[in-house]
């Protein structure tokens, strides 16, 4: 009978609690089979004691129903509300504060520490960048001192070697003209010699430190005059300043002259313009300036400008005569002789 409840209860469907049988099964006492258990008025039982099977079977029935229940009971787990009860309640939860409590003061010291370690290292980081900018700034502006001290020694040096160059240059030609007038001088004495020996019989040549060109002798001064001074020291050496005929005797003279100011024998102060020794100047060779000569009276030293000389390029300018201007004396070689 036991069996069959059990497989009654699995067909049905559904789950029968101790509770329901006291309030279902008590009062009405329904038959254990059929969809009712109420007693039929058309069949007449009579009074009389209930029958010992049905007796049995209801208890058997509760007696399975006793031990699902509590085999159930046993494996539920407990409500959540009782095991948190549990838990909240007692030694329990103050021990469990107390351990999450030392956990989190141990977390706080551990982040603390860490913290302390990483401002100290950030600290040194920024010692060590600061003392490492400093010294670079440092190097740096003793790397620009030397830098700028080499420079101006380079420059320095730079211009001594210019000033020394050109000393050497006008060394040079210095020399050269020198060696050229000893040539010439040379020449000039050995002319002396052979004319002395023949008696003056022998072709008249330039006297001492005077350069022939052409049949003509020439005297380049070294020191400044005047213009009226000028010629007049040339007359006293039996010539005259010199006179410019051609381009041939241009380039000579301006060769040996060098890049200064020298004057020459043409002169407008008695009018037109003139050559000392009165040669054409108007179909005679010219080398003026561009917009040469023009007279010009703003130098402030009065009067217009009346004498020709040789500018530093070798072309031609009138000035005041009164400027203080090398010269160079001309003559003839037969004359000098």
């Amino acid at each position: 009978m036991a069996g069959l409840g059990k497989n009654w209860r699995k067909k049905r469907g559904f789950h029968v609690t101790a509770d329901d049988l006291e309030t279902d099964w008590t009062p009405h006492r329904p038959a254990p089979f059929g969809p009712s258990l109420s007693p039929n008025p058309s069949l007449d039982l009579g009074p009389g004691p209930a029958s010992p099977i049905m007796t049995n079977d209801y208890q058997d029935l509760q007696h399975l129903d006793n031990e699902d229940n509590g085999h159930q009971l046993r494996q539920a787990p407990p409500p959540p509300q009782r095991l948190f009860r549990r838990l909240c309640s007692g030694p329990c939860f103050l021990l469990l504060s107390l351990g999450l409590g030392l956990l989190l003061l141990v977390v706080v010291c551990v982040i603390g520490s860490q913290n302390s370690k990483l401002r100290d290292e950030l600290q040194a980081l920024r010692v060590t960048f600061s003392n490492f900018t400093a010294s670079t700034e440092v190097e740096v502006k003793a790397l620009s001192s030397q830098g700028g001290s080499v420079g101006r020694k380079v420059k320095s040096l730079e211009s001594q070697l210019q000033k020394q160059q050109q000393q050497l240059s006008e060394d040079h030609s210095s020399l050269l003209l020198h060696v050229k007038q000893f040539v010439s001088d040379l020449r000039s004495l050995s002319c002396q010699i052979g004319v002395l020996h023949g008696n003056g019989s022998a072709a008249s040549c330039c006297p001492v430190n005077w350069l022939e060109f052409e049949g003509s002798c020439y005297w380049f001064s070294r020191s400044g005059k005047s213009w009226p001074e000028a010629d007049k020291y040339c007359r006293l050496e039996d010539a005259h300043l010199v006179v410019v005929g051609s381009w041939e005797e241009q380039k000579f003279i301006q060769h040996h002259m060098g890049p200064v100011n020298t004057w020459m024998g043409l002169t407008d102060q008695s009018g037109p313009w003139k050559w000392v020794d009165g040669t054409d100047y108007e179909k005679g060779f010219k080398n003026w300036r561009p917009e040469q000569p023009d007279d010009w009276y703003g130098h402030g030293l009065g009067g217009g400008e009346d004498c020709a000389h040789f500018t530093d390029d070798g072309r031609w300018n009138d000035d005041v005569c009164q400027r203080p201007y090398r010269w160079v004396c001309e003559t003839e070689r037969d004359a000098a002789g």
